[in-house]
């Protein structure tokens, strides 16, 4: 009767015919839970619509956002996740002794009964869709929750270890509740999230997970029984990255490959270091395949071509300069790509290598050995190139062999940290590079930040596609100061950086704030985040 009810509903509504109803009834199997589900699977039903009917015949209020209704801390705190997802339902309150809970199948009879015996709670059902459940289960306890609850309940220990592998297939395993899956866990949920960096932090009493999405680290939920398993993560990792695991007194550095199932995958650059109540974890996420397209970085289609034409250039320096995370690397790849072609050798010094090219000769420098920027340089200068990449200009004597090279017939490439364009000038003569080495070598300078685009969805509010910030992506703002014969007497005359900046500022040189401002007007940004990325004078 209750599918005959169902469907009759349906069909009686005009959300599908007849025959439909009939069709889907064999392949259901006489099921009522079974028919929704197959008339939605089919796209014959929206599952919106399907809900609508069920919360009229079960009589239970159906609130396609749960958004809508404010979900309460100590509702979530007496369900364990474990609890919550294995029974695919959403706390939303509690009082009284009557927990409210929002499921997506009103067929599931057993539930308030489960509930009632393990949690001793009265239940009240509200009516919403699958992913609304996920997302809020994902939002109020966190992709790894119920790991950690399975973990701590001791059904597979933290000690688990399996064979090491070239690249780890880290969701193969999804049902495994095992600190490995709780690490893949962590990594694929930031991988999701377009995040760069994860951070793992443990303090007195607990852990801190954050990632990284879009420049700006965003805290994530982490039980707090995740604090006596934080040693076994950590393990956990340095046996992806082939460190050692008993050493815990020294900072460690590793590299692992990782795979998703959808087949994508992505270079994990690791680095441990032992803080005062434990080992704290950092892993930077570099995708194996990146586009490196020139004319699609950001560059205005006026300073493009002087990019192409400097570029094209036989010899000088190029540098980039910027705060760390302000893609100055992706922007000398991107370069190093449009010149990389079979006539031309290619060698660049990186600490460490980010992004594999064919057809570039890539060195990673390893001081530990004794293989710094400098030496690195000075063997690549008999291997004969016609273009090198230096990553960064970190010392006097690496800044010295950098000018010679290009002195000597080189296009060299390379980036400083520096806050503006003509403060790496004073930089480089604070190394104690001579300012007439400076003024014939270096070609150009190009200040780089990135910058939050607003989100396009929400136009800024926040909205379920940007995780409620109101930005999603980034583009890079620059100021590209050329290096012509009047900022060379500058130079040479040492005057300062406020003085050589000025002047390229006459010559028509638009700085980080005019270029940020542009993308305020066009609406892709908000003067906030330019202020924000931006340091004022």
């Amino acid at each position: 009767m209750a599918n005959k009810l169902l469907g009759e509903i349906l069909v009686k509504k005009g959300y599908i015919t007849q025959e439909q109803l009939m069709q889907v009834l064999k392949e259901s199997g006489g099921q009522e839970d079974m028919l929704g589900r197959t008339l939605v699977s089919k796209g014959l039903l929206k599952e919106d619509d399907l809900l609508k009917v069920l919360s009229e015949q079960f009589n239970i209020p159906y609130y396609p956002h749960l958004k809508e209704i404010n979900i309460s801390a100590e509702a979530v705190r007496v369900v364990p996740a474990k609890f919550v997802q294995h029974y695919g339902f959403m706390p939303l309150t509690l009082e009284d002794g009557i927990l409210t809970v929002a499921v997506f199948n009103p067929m599931d009879v057993w539930l308030a009964e489960n509930i009632k015996l393990n949690l001793g709670f009265s239940v009240r059902r509200v009516l919403t869709t699958r992913h609304e459940v996920e997302e809020g289960i994902l939002k109020h306890y966190g992709s790894v929750a119920g790991t950690v609850d399975k973990i701590m309940e001791g059904k597979q220990g933290p000690g688990t270890h399996v064979k090491d592998e070239s690249v780890e297939d880290i969701e193969k395993n999804a049902e495994e509740a095992s600190v490995i899956k709780l690490v893949n866990q962590i990594i694929s949920e930031a991988i999701k999230m377009r995040a760069t960096d994860i951070h793992i932090e443990i303090y007195v009493n607990k852990v801190v997970l954050r990632y990284r999405v879009d420049g700006v680290l965003r805290e994530m939920r982490m039980p707090s029984d995740a604090y006596y398993i934080e040693p076994a993560i950590v393990s956990r990792i340095k046996i992806m990255c082939h460190l050692d695991v008993v050493e815990h007194r020294i900072p460690q550095d590793g590299r692992a490959k990782v795979r998703l199932l959808d087949g994508q995958e992505v270079d994990l650059r690791v680095s441990i270091l032992q803080g005062y109540y434990g080992e704290n974890v950092v892993i930077r996420i570099l995708p194996t395949h990146i586009l490196l397209d020139l004319d699609k970085i950001g560059f205005l289609p006026d300073d493009l071509k002087i990019i192409v034409k400097l570029i094209q250039k036989p010899h000088g320096i190029i540098l980039i300069t910027g705060p760390t995370g302000s893609g100055k690397t992706t922007t000398l790849y991107t370069c190093l790509s449009r010149l990389n072609r079979k006539e031309v050798k290619i060698i660049s010094i990186e600490d460490p290598v980010e992004y594999a090219i064919e057809g570039i000769t890539q060195i990673h420098v390893n001081p530990k050995v004794g293989l710094t920027f400098a030496s690195a340089l000075r063997s690549v200068l008999r291997h004969d190139p016609d273009i090198m990449m230096i990553g960064e200009i970190r010392d006097s004597e690496t800044a010295d062999l950098a000018i010679r090279s290009s002195l000597t017939g080189h296009l060299v490439f390379s980036t400083l940290h520096t806050n503006d364009s003509a403060s790496g000038i004073a930089r480089l003569m604070d190394m104690g590079v001579e300012p007439y080495l400076l003024a014939s070598s270096v070609e150009v300078i190009i200040a780089q930040r990135l910058v939050r685009l607003t989100c396009q969805q929400c136009k800024g509010k926040g909205c379920e596609a940007c995780s409620e910030t109101g930005f999603k992506g980034r583009k890079p703002i620059y100021e590209i100061m050329l290096i012509d014969d009047a900022i060379r007497t500058m130079i040479t005359e040492h005057k300062s950086s406020g003085e050589i900046k000025a002047r390229a500022i006459k010559n028509g040189m638009h700085t980080l704030m005019e270029n940020g401002m542009q993308l305020v007007a066009q609406g892709l940004t908000t003067k906030e985040e330019i202020m924000r990325v931006v340091e004022l004078e």
